[in-house]
């Protein structure tokens, strides 16, 4: 009986092994996909930001703004 006990318990630490693998697995690829969604947006932005720049620039060189 005691090696059907250990089987058992065995049986039972592998399937929660298991349920907690995947559980990090998941939480990883949420966490990728989150860094991948941030990263996309920290681009954009920073490219909007360049653009806001030249825009600016090209403002105060066509109105004098810095000579005055």
């Amino acid at each position: 009986m005691d090696s059907q006990d250990t089987t058992k318990s065995n049986s039972e630490i592998s399937k929660e092994q298991y349920q907690e693998t995947k559980l990090l697995r998941d939480t990883l690829d949420l966490l990728w996909n989150k860094t991948l969604e941030q990263r996309k947006l920290c681009n954009q932005l920073e490219q909007e930001n360049e653009n806001l720049k030249d825009y600016i620039n090209n403002l105060m060189t066509s109105s004098n703004v810095l000579d005055k």
